[in-house]
């Protein structure tokens, strides 16, 4: 079972952490929440220590209370690159990328303090 606990405050912005089930972060990507009320979404970039920051569609640091679907996206570029030139850290499984695959979603209740925090296992886990 996958899975995405946590949640930000109901106001602000909210932050949290995207991480493999070992505790590693997932040093780059995207992190979209998709409202299951009204399709509303929520993105943010991913930065080298797993952590993010949702916003709008606007720009505008927040995500309301609510349900949703959780879709992490990687794209690595390897053309033409040694291995050890690679900076994205550990490749995020294909199958967080698509709503109807990533089996990721998150509850985020009102007035919680706590960072969101997404676990995503590991290819052949």
């Amino acid at each position: 079972m996958l899975f995405a606990s946590g949640c930000g405050g109901s106001g602000g912005s909210s932050n949290g952490i995207v991480r493999f089930i070992d505790g590693e972060p997932v040093q780059s990507g995207s992190v979209e929440f998709r409202s299951l009320a009204d399709s509303s979404r929520f993105a943010s970039r991913i930065a080298a220590d797993g952590t993010f920051t949702l916003t709008d569609s606007n720009g505008v640091p927040r995500c309301p209370p609510g349900d949703y679907e959780v879709v992490v996206v990687q794209i690595v570029l390897t053309e033409d690159l040694a291995a050890d030139a690679h900076e994205h850290g550990r490749t995020v499984p294909r199958r967080y990328a698509d709503y109807y695959t990533s089996g990721l979603q998150i509850t985020k209740p009102e007035n919680s303090t706590e960072p969101l925090l997404i676990t995503l296992e590991s290819s052949g886990e």
